[in-house]
């Protein structure tokens, strides 16, 4: 049986009561929070401790349970002490998430593009999650970094950025994210399954010679490997991310559905 969970950033536009309501509704009973400046719908960094209680209360009314945060960052930026100032600000999101029980802390490595990234760059981004790893080590909190272009375009760029650091990090394996990249999603975890500590599942279509994200069976990606090599041996999350607002609750119990119907299948 799979532990599967709702991803957040679909339902970017509900507030939390609603967003919890709707998870509930479609059958997932734990959920992923987004988290960043300027949010108004979900967390901010700057919540207080009173509203960390309150989301957690509201989460507890609703029958779900937050085990997951999705944060945001840029560890690519060039400067030392932006960089820093990167690093303090995840530690801020691992604070939000030993606030509220969450198991996992989502986060990108950057937002450099694939040409702008060298070897100076893998090594910057590796110290700064050795920082936070090790933070979060101590708060009882998984970094899971999210595969998402970039100097994480590839499973090969994924493995190399993150084999080696301490357990506490690893990899938010999302294969929509690569096929988008043109990597193969099944390549690519065939070379970072044992770095995986959270997950993503939607699937990506062409339209007009465009990718476009869509919920699972709806695209192009042939799941029944990738679900099955997986299983095997990973005990962490599946979160189910489709990422269209409008008919989010839709597109998020097909992708459940599906998800379910082919672990039934193959695992």
């Amino acid at each position: 049986m799979l532990k599967c969970a709702c991803a957040a950033w679909g339902f970017r536009e509900y507030s939390l009561p609603e967003y919890f309501a709707a998870a509930r509704k479609i059958g997932l009973d734990s959920v992923e929070v987004n988290l960043d400046e300027g949010q108004t719908n979900h967390l901010s960094p700057a919540d207080s401790d009173d509203d960390l209680k309150q989301a957690a209360q509201q989460a507890a009314d609703a029958g779900v349970r937050i085990v997951a945060i999705a944060g945001s960052n840029d560890f690519t930026v060039p400067d030392a002490t932006a960089r820093q100032k990167q690093v303090d600000r995840v530690k801020r999101q691992i604070d939000v998430c030993a606030a509220l029980g969450a198991e996992v802390l989502r986060i990108f490595a950057g937002w450099a593009s694939e040409k702008q990234v060298g070897d100076e760059t893998f090594a910057n981004v590796r110290q700064c999650l050795e920082d936070v790893a090790l933070y979060a080590e101590t708060n009882g909190v998984v970094v899971a970094v999210e595969n998402h272009g970039g100097i994480t375009n590839t499973g090969a760029q994924c493995a190399r950025l993150l084999e080696g650091l301490p357990a506490a990090v690893g990899l938010n394996y999302d294969p929509a994210n690569f096929r988008h990249c043109d990597e193969d999603p099944l390549a690519a975890l065939m070379v970072t399954v044992d770095l995986v500590v959270y997950s993503h599942w939607k699937d990506v279509r062409l339209e007009k010679d465009e990718w476009e994200y869509c919920a699972m069976g709806a695209g192009v990606i042939t799941w029944e490997p990738i679900v099955a090599e997986l299983a095997a041996s990973y005990a962490g999350y599946w979160a189910i991310e489709y990422e269209e607002p409008t008919d989010v609750e839709r597109g998020t119990k097909a992708s459940l559905q599906y998800l379910q119907q082919c672990a039934e299948r193959y695992c």
